[in-house]
């Protein structure tokens, strides 16, 4: 009795030990054809060494808040005639602008790019006796413009999207991140690895390699991943009621809606990780170098002089040395 009762109970643990372990690696375990892309690094670490060649690399990322962002909205706009679209399509650009001064945005930071300025037309049928035509007649005008908005702070973009969805602007095409000191960024990581890359060729050198009497050769490789690149397609996971299938009602599934999810570049392989803890997308900086050590010959060949006797035999058979040369 005791052990069926304890065979329960650890039945039962495991069962919750199961279902607790979605809460805490999310609904995106259940992707099984893509779960394994999002957790391999984009670079692998490697100290390795083949014959007398030891290569060494220091893998280093760096998260940056960006510094500035641009926004870019399309608007389109129909007219009857060339004079209705533009005025229409200005005021609502206008209207956009004063709107945003509200939240910050200084009107030196919204540009308006022109996309097009054309005609449409509908089709209109002509009625014959024996035959029917269609023919393109013209109805209007349309105009497309892009609007570009800077700004320094991102919850503003959730205000800027409520700006324009008050003037019927629904498109929000992208949002660009942009950082002003690049270049810090990789000297910072540059000091970073190579600090680190000393300490690993003194580790070898204790380890009793000779990397102080190696000849070595280096390189070094940076990039950047911008949010953009990093957003990754997403389907939600819903169950239907587990009563409803009892009672032997047919069920008709929810649609899953598809959706988007920031996917930022693993930590996993990197040995330097400046500002791992993130909030917002960041902007990550990475910097590889790597260092080849040709490691003296662990046993050296000695000298071999080549040595060559002249012999002079006899005419009684006896061998005597024969010098010849200075």
């Amino acid at each position: 009795m005791h052990f069926l009762q304890r065979t329960l109970l650890t039945t039962s643990l495991l069962a919750l030990a199961l279902q607790a372990k979605p809460q805490a690696m999310g609904n995106l375990m259940y992707e099984t054809n893509s779960r394994m892309f999002f957790q391999q690094a984009e670079q692998t670490v490697k100290a390795t060494i083949q014959g007398n060649m030891l290569v060494l690399e220091v893998n280093a990322m760096m998260n940056m808040r960006a510094d500035n962002y641009l926004a870019i909205f399309n608007i389109s706009q129909l007219g009857q005639s060339a004079e209705e679209a533009d005025s229409l399509m200005n005021e609502r650009v206008s209207s956009f602008v004063r709107r945003v001064k509200k939240d910050g945005v200084k009107e030196s930071d919204v540009f308006t790019d022109m996309l097009s300025f054309i005609p449409v037309y509908e089709i209109e049928t002509t009625r014959k006796l024996f035959s029917r035509s269609y023919q393109e007649v013209p109805a209007g005008f349309e105009i497309q413009k892009n609007i570009h908005v800077r700004f320094s702070d991102a919850r503003v973009l959730d205000k800027l999207v409520t700006a324009a969805a008050k003037e019927e602007i629904y498109d929000l095409v992208k949002v660009d991140f942009f950082v002003d000191q690049q270049s810090s960024c990789y000297d910072t990581l540059r000091i970073f690895a190579t600090k680190l890359m000393e300490q690993k060729l003194t580790n070898f050198e204790k380890l009793g390699l000779k990397v102080e009497e190696s000849h070595r050769t280096g390189a070094e490789k940076n990039g950047a991943y911008f949010p953009l690149d990093r957003y990754t397609a997403y389907q939600s996971r819903t169950q239907s009621s587990l009563n409803s299938k009892r009672k032997g009602q047919v069920v008709n599934d929810v649609r899953k809606s598809n959706t988007l999810f920031y996917n930022k570049v693993p930590y996993g392989n990197f040995d330097i990780v400046l500002h791992a803890d993130i909030t917002e997308p960041p902007v990550q900086y990475t910097y590889n170098l790597t260092i080849q050590c040709q490691l003296p010959e662990a046993f050296p060949k000695k000298d071999v002089k080549e040595i060559i006797k002249y012999l002079w035999i006899t005419e009684k058979g006896e061998v005597k040395p024969l010098a010849i040369g200075g």
